[in-house]
C-alpha cells in the first residue's frame, strides 16, 4: 500500500480554505454594494396642466394629477423665472387639480414652462408650452 505524501492533504485543505475565503468575500462585496448603491431618487410628480395666452394674461391651469406643494415649482416665461408674478402667488398657495393661475401684463411670450424642484434641488421640466 502506498502512502501518500503528508504535503498533499494540506494543498487540498488549502483550496478548501481559499476557496471559502473568496466565496464569502464575494457574499459581502455583493451585500456592501446593493445597500451602498440605494440611489435616492426624486419622484416626479403626474400632472396635466393646460397653458393659454390671450388679452395679455398667460392662464395656466392645473387640469389633474398630483397637488404641487408650496415652492415645489418653477414657473418660466421666456426663460425668466416668473413664479413669483402669478396670481396666486405660487409659493403661498398649493398647485391643486381646479387651480389656474395668471400672469397679467405680458406682451406675446414665445414660451411657458413649468417645472418641478426635487428636494434636492435638481428641476425636472413638467410641460413646457410653445407660442406662434
Amino acid at each position: 500500500m502506498r502512502e501518500g505524501n503528508a504535503s498533499d492533504s494540506a494543498v487540498s485543505e488549502l483550496i478548501g480554505v481559499l476557496l471559502l475565503i473568496a466565496v464569502i468575500s464575494l457574499a459581502i462585496s455583493i451585500l456592501g454594494v446593493t445597500i451602498l448603491s440605494n440611489i435616492n431618487v426624486s419622484q416626479v410628480p403626474a400632472v396635466s396642466f393646460v397653458i393659454g395666452y390671450e388679452n395679455s394674461i398667460v392662464t395656466i391651469i392645473h387640469a389633474g394629477g398630483d397637488v404641487l406643494p408650496e415652492g415645489s415649482y418653477r414657473i418660466y416665461v421666456d426663460g425668466t423665472d416668473r413664479t413669483q408674478e402669478f396670481v396666486p402667488i405660487p409659493d403661498s398657495t398649493p398647485f391643486r387639480p381646479g387651480t389656474a393661475l395668471e400672469l397679467p401684463a405680458v406682451s406675446s411670450p414665445r414660451t411657458v414652462m413649468v417645472v418641478s424642484r426635487g428636494n434636492d434641488g435638481r428641476e425636472t421640466m413638467l410641460v413646457q408650452k410653445y407660442f406662434p
